[in-house]
């Protein structure tokens, strides 16, 4: 078979409506017909493998694709030497990052941030990753539709030490004659200790290239090797620390943890602004961000916060990772590539056909973590993936990360604007949902499950359920008719549908007689046999063994389930420079139509640079 390369996708808004989801069913519709129609396999395995196993796995056949990624600098070569396995590459939604202390003197002194930000070589990092990475500053990663990376006047890519030590000179940081060192404003001698976790692969590199960075600029500076798995690493270490190396990722396309991260009033509070940062201008901008109804409004805020966090490096981004998923492409087609799960997430498990075209076969997945079955108590890979595919949302993310309806037919969102019977300042939403779903005890699922699902989140928020934090400003959600859901929030906010859009539906009729609000975190169906496990998903589990594997049959009682057509995500050829073939998973260029104002996703394949580079 002949060697085919998967390219990865980005999402670019060229220009967004004035009010973002009125006819959002329909629009969408549009875009992916056929969506969520599947799946064509009977079952899925997922088995539990260190990643060395998933490779040679992958090799020998008994593994059809990894959960996860594998690392490319160690078996990126081994897996592009067999013609029959892909490689998916795609950009991590995180990265690696320095954060620094703002609290503390001189670090607190925006200048001096930004005099070593342009003094660290990012492309060093690069070098280190063995080009698996790339340089970026915004701390919002690249793949995120709300990244301002290319809105920035300047960049701190390459080792511009020059300008660090030209912002020190004029802020009075002078050399000490004696020690080559540079004294604070105030005549003091100091030093900076750049931390890092003694168990991470590249933590001491990195610090190590912070230090040279330091170093450059004549600041005094060493790599101090730490054990976090001791360390209450937000607790009284948060005041202590001078710059600590760590990872950041982020698991959608929100960006409302920008409120709470970096904002002023959030110095103190555990798990958040642990850089100390304070900004009166940024703080500024934070109900803009928070209460904003339309794209352009939030947009204009989070380039300007970016702006702020750009210019005043309270965080500096140093790599972006590069990540890398392998498949088999001698058994099975229809593979979607996804921004949020990639090519192992749950489209690719919808869409997955034999290649003959025929229903069947079971579908192998390599993966390093167990499953948990309390999908608000869990967040490993593997539990995200197989509880997916067990429990219906009112929405989906599409592979493009846009909303795409799941149980939701058609959607109606109204403010007093549009309708004097919605109180001034709130929001109501009114969906219609589909009517042939159903749960596997065979119970019809209704809006009643819907509007018990926000119940049960908003009280259960009373005995710690996190979920309820997305749900405050909810006044009602009930279900007028069997198909017909309401919800109505006492503030207007552009957030307001990915706050109860996304959430898992609950059966109320399990949930009424069985599981009250405050057990809400030991519920655990699949490994308690006295609560029952009731789903409406693609696929059921049918059986597992805790540590091996999970099997999962498809439920042919879903409500999208139908015989296998043609009608498949399309793989067409395409020729690079150098005449290989490539694979690119279609139809990724769209026009969403429907929408108050015109709103323009193009997908485009972004050319990573390891990937071509034979072609270089």
């Amino acid at each position: 078979m002949r060697k085919q390369w998967v390219i990865p996708l980005s999402l670019i808004v060229l220009v967004s409506s004035s009010t973002l989801y009125p006819n959002l069913s329909v629009a969408l519709s549009e875009q992916f017909s056929n969506l969520n129609n599947g799946p064509y396999v009977n079952n899925i395995i997922y088995k539990i493998l260190g990643q060395e196993r998933i490779v040679s796995e992958l090799l020998t056949g008994s593994i059809d694709m990894n959960l996860g990624y594998i690392d490319p600098i160690y078996y990126y070569s081994s897996l592009d030497n067999d013609p029959d396995i892909d490689i998916y590459s795609y950009l991590r939604n995180g990265y690696g990052s320095i954060t620094i202390n703002c609290a503390k003197y001189p670090l607190n002194i925006s200048g001096f941030r930004r005099a070593f930000a342009y003094a660290f070589d990012k492309t060093a990092v690069t070098d280190l990753f063995e080009g698996y990475s790339i340089e970026h500053d915004s701390l919002v990663p690249q793949v995120n539709t709300w990244c301002a990376e290319n809105e920035f006047a300047w960049h701190y890519y390459t080792n511009q030490s020059d300008l660090g030590n030209q912002i020190l000179d004029s802020l009075n940081f002078t050399i000490d004659p004696g020690t080559g060192y540079r004294l604070t404003p105030e005549g003091s001698a100091f030093d900076i200790s750049i931390d890092y976790h003694w168990g991470s692969r590249f933590g001491g590199p990195i610090a190590q290239l912070g230090v040279e960075a330091l170093q450059s600029l004549h600041i005094d500076s060493r790599a101090h090797e730490v054990d976090f798995s001791w360390i209450d690493a937000w607790g009284s270490y948060r005041y202590s620390y001078d710059m600590v190396f760590f990872g950041h990722s982020f698991y959608d396309d929100d960006i409302e943890w920008l409120m709470d991260e970096f904002w002023g009033e959030s110095v103190g509070v555990r798990g958040k602004n642990q850089c100390n940062f304070r900004n009166t201008t940024y703080d500024n901008l934070r109900d803009r961000l928070l209460y904003s109804a339309t794209y352009e409004e939030v947009y204009e805020a989070a380039l300007e916060m970016q702006k702020i966090l750009h210019y005043n490096v309270p965080r500096l981004v140093v790599y972006e990772n590069i990540y890398m998923q392998a498949y088999r492409n001698d058994r099975f087609t229809g593979h979607v590539p996804d921004l949020l799960r990639q090519i192992s997430g749950p489209w690719t498990l919808r869409k997955i056909h034999k290649l003959d075209g025929t229903r069947g076969g079971i579908v192998q997945i390599g993966t390093s973590y167990w499953a948990e079955s309390n999908f608000w108590v869990t967040s490993n890979p593997t539990s995200t993936s197989i509880l997916c595919e067990l429990w219906p949302s009112l929405y989906s993310y599409a592979p493009d990360l846009t909303p795409y309806p799941y149980i939701a037919e058609k959607m109606l969102k109204e403010t007093h604007s549009d309708n004097p019977q919605v109180r001034e300042g709130h929001t109501r939403f009114t969906i219609d949902i589909i009517r042939n779903a159903t749960w596997s005890d065979g119970v019809p699922l209704t809006a009643e499950d819907v509007a018990y699902t926000m119940t049960y989140i908003i009280e259960s928020g009373a005995y710690g359920n996190p979920a309820a934090d997305k749900l405050g400003n909810i006044v009602t959600a009930l279900a007028p008719n069997p198909y017909r859901f309401v919800i109505e929030f006492f503030t207007e906010s552009y957030w307001h549908f990915s706050h109860f859009a996304y959430q898992y539906i609950i059966p109320k009729h399990i949930f009424i007689a069985n599981i009250r609000y405050d057990e809400w975190n030991t519920w655990n169906p699949v490994f308690n046999e006295l609560e029952p496990h009731v789903t409406s998903g693609p696929f059921e589990l049918h059986d597992f063994e805790v540590g091996e594997f999970y099997q999962l049959t498809t439920n042919t009682e879903f409500a999208y389930f139908e015989p296998l057509t043609t009608d498949h995500p399309v793989i067409t050829q395409n020729t690079t420079s150098n005449g290989e073939q490539m694979n690119l998973i279609a139809p990724i260029t769209t026009l969403v139509v429907g929408f108050s104002s015109a709103v323009i996703f193009v997908m485009v394949a972004e050319m990573i640079r390891f990937k071509i580079r034979e072609q270089d």
